[in-house]
């Protein structure tokens, strides 16, 4: 078995709420939390993955839907090689804010960065977002999707799995470059600055 040396930086984005943070918590910790409150700022969990006899270390940066904290938005995007676009089952906000996101994840980070689109809250009865929307928008901009569960645990790993051998994959084709690994502390303070944030985007 395999294993890169290097951590290669992942980003977890999408609208305030939509369950960001509890993904990357069941994916680490194992753990879910109903309490909902949003990240503040930026934070960063190491994670192994493995697939195919591979393991990859990922650098998993997770911020506020919002981003209120202009002042960290650049670098937050900054060398990522793999994103998790992520909206919520029962928000067609969110859902609505998708094309925002996308634009500031192929802006601002590594070029050919690898983008899965993940809908979450699957276990909620009560959707408005349908699956057969979320596919229409992720085959009109050439993405995979899947549907999660942070509550329940559904396809969380496998998401995970899936975007890491996609990077690798891409890594060994030459197609994608840049590796990123952590610093030591988290999380990185915000700045915040008074500015009223773009729909769906960061204010960069």
């Amino acid at each position: 078995m395999s294993s890169t040396q290097n951590s290669y930086k992942v980003v977890v984005v999408g609208s305030s709420g939509v369950g960001k943070t509890a993904i990357v918590q069941r994916l680490v910790d194992g753990t879910f939390s109903d309490e909902g409150q949003s990240t503040v700022g930026v934070e960063f969990k190491s994670h192994s993955v493995t697939f195919d006899d591979e393991v990859m270390k990922l650098s998993i940066w997770d911020t506020a839907g919002q981003e209120r904290f202009r002042s960290v938005s650049k670098a937050y995007f900054r060398n990522a090689v793999g994103a998790i676009l992520v909206f919520s089952l029962d928000d067609a906000q969110s859902f609505s804010e998708l094309d925002g996101w996308l634009n500031d994840l192929h802006a601002l980070s590594t070029p050919n960065a690898v983008i899965l689109l993940v809908g979450n809250k699957a276990d909620i009865a009560d959707k408005v977002v349908t699956t057969a929307e979320a596919e229409a928008f992720s085959k009109r901009h050439g993405l995979e999707y899947l549907e999660t569960s942070a509550k329940d645990g559904v396809n969380i790993n496998d998401t995970f799995v899936r975007l890491a051998r996609a990077i690798n994959e891409k890594v060994k084709k030459g197609e994608l470059r840049g590796t990123f690994q952590a610093p030591s502390t988290s999380p990185i303070g915000p700045r915040p600055v008074q500015a009223t944030p773009s729909q769906g985007g960061c204010n960069c």
